[in-house]
């Protein structure tokens, strides 16, 4: 992966501590811990984004919710 953004963001001193300590136990740096998180948080977040549009392409029928509810009633009720 070729580094070339540069990002600026205030931690609190918490936080910072934190991912030094988490750094050391890896045997990484902070910047490579920070990268990880995010490559994690974004691949997850927009996965479910991509896993809704999905489902929303499908074009289901879809019915008022008084008859869908009624309807999931009755598929439940045996």
């Amino acid at each position: 992966m070729s580094l070339s953004e540069r990002t600026q963001v205030l931690l609190s001193l918490d936080q910072r501590r934190r991912l030094e300590r988490l750094a050391r136990h890896e045997g990484k740096s902070v910047g490579a811990v920070i990268r990880q998180a995010i490559e994690k948080y974004t691949v997850e977040a927009l996965g479910a984004q991509d896993d809704l549009a999905a489902i929303f392409a499908l074009d289901l029928p879809v019915s008022e919710w008084a008859g869908m509810k009624a309807e999931i009633i009755r598929a439940a009720t045996p």
